[in-house]
């Protein structure tokens, strides 16, 4: 299993894993505390509805829509004995209806909700659930029973509330979301996923005391923790590079000790590039070098700065110890011989491997990085300064000729031995 899609998934996971632990120790609370947790599922799907409006997530807002509606009638409907006609056919509709549409909100793709008529087509699966409660209200469900996949008798005598029908069709949809999952890998998708995992469980399980309160603030979390992590990730990872951004640089120089040192890197003659071989081809450069730095050693963090302009965080290093990585670094991105991808590239590995033994004679582009760098010490005490150095640093290697790694103490010894010479 790829990383990224391990990443996605754990906490659903952990969510649906930790509730399950949890359940055999909740019908010892009190009865306050028991309608406390079933309240939650009330408020988190309100919450959930806040923040799928708020970060234009249509499809979290429609399940958290979906999965409130669908606890309301449990809550409201389903308290008494499933014995009893109206309430089996209600229970055994709700197995189909509640899974299905998730199943749609799992395959849709995200159009947000500015799109009025987008949203109410896929609003229009929602409406059989407030009929369901006005059929329940006026006993005209009970006639139904006869065509149900699932005779009433059945169900009490084998002690299951899953019907077969209900079976197969969460299977479906487990099957189908994991694969929506596999190709999409978003968080919004993850936490889809883990509503369609933690379905089949609600019904299964139905008899169980408190399940319903515990499933669907287990389902509720998941949502919420999708859009608060999509959002930290909007704000905190550069979206073309995959690699921490700005913020995330800011957010780690408030929080360095005394000795700690400051790369800042650019890539040559970026613009000409971009202009020679256009923006696709600078994107494909911007990630081919964002990988390279994740491989820097002594425990630098990189950052995108912006632009073309990177920044590596090594904490607890001078000037000296990081100076052979970002050497090292700077060799092996010279070194690597990139291919620029071009527009008409076939979407078939073997189509496109055969294309470059034909290009083969075609000459790879040759990308390389200026490296500037400055540490943490009496003369640069706060952040600030020390980027400032390392910009500085930058600049001269530049100057110098590019391809190179400049630290500031060499600019700091030029700097007094150009002063000595004029005195």
């Amino acid at each position: 299993m790829p990383i990224d899609l391990l990443r996605i998934l754990i906490a659903p996971l952990l969510l649906l894993a930790g509730m399950g632990l949890l359940h055999g120790n909740l019908l010892q609370l009190s009865p306050e505390l028991h309608l406390l947790l079933a309240a939650l599922p009330y408020l988190l799907g309100v919450a959930n509805l806040l923040l799928g409006y708020l970060f234009n997530q249509s499809r979290i807002l429609l399940s958290a829509l979906n999965l409130l509606a669908g606890y309301t009638l449990i809550r409201h409907c389903l308290q008494t004995p499933l014995a009893l006609p109206d309430n089996f056919v209600l229970f055994s509709l709700l197995s189909l209806l509640l899974p299905f549409n998730q199943l749609l909100f799992c395959l849709a793709p995200e159009h947000g909700l500015r799109n009025r008529r987008s949203l109410i087509l896929r609003l229009l699966p929602l409406s059989p659930l407030p009929l369901l409660w006005l059929l329940w209200q006026q006993h005209w469900l009970a006639p139904w029973l006869e065509n149900l996949p699932m005779p009433l008798l059945d169900m009490l005598v084998q002690e299951r509330y899953l019907s077969a029908g209900a079976a197969w069709l969460c299977g479906l949809a487990l099957l189908l979301g994991a694969l929506v999952l596999h190709f999409r890998r978003t968080r919004a998708d993850g936490a889809l996923f883990g509503v369609l995992l933690t379905l089949p469980a609600l019904f299964f399980w139905f008899d169980r005391a408190l399940i319903s309160p515990l499933l669907f603030t287990t389902v509720q979390l998941m949502l919420a923790q999708a859009v608060l992590l999509h959002s930290h990730q909007l704000a905190f990872v550069d979206e073309l590079t995959g690699i921490p951004a700005r913020r995330a640089l800011q957010e780690q120089l408030r929080s360095l000790g005394r000795r700690y040192t400051i790369a800042m890197m650019d890539i040559d003659h970026f613009k000409q590039f971009n202009d020679r071989y256009g923006h696709d081809a600078g994107d494909q450069v911007l990630r081919l070098v964002a990988s390279k730095l994740r491989q820097v050693g002594g425990g630098g963090r990189v950052f995108r700065y912006g632009g073309e302009e990177f920044t590596v965080l090594f904490r607890g290093k001078g000037e000296e110890d990081v100076l052979p990585y970002l050497e090292q670094l700077r060799e092996t991105i010279a070194g690597y011989p990139l291919q620029i991808r071009k527009p008409d590239r076939p979407e078939d590995s073997e189509h496109g491997r055969q294309r470059r033994q034909r290009r083969s004679g075609e000459r790879p582009v040759q990308v390389t990085i200026s490296i500037g760098l400055c540490e943490c010490g009496p003369a640069h005490l706060d952040s600030e300064t020390v980027m400032q150095q390392a910009d500085k640093a930058l600049y001269a290697a530049k100057k110098a000729g590019r391809n190179r790694t400049m630290p500031s103490h060499r600019l700091r010894r030029r700097s007094r031995r150009g002063q000595s010479d004029f005195a």
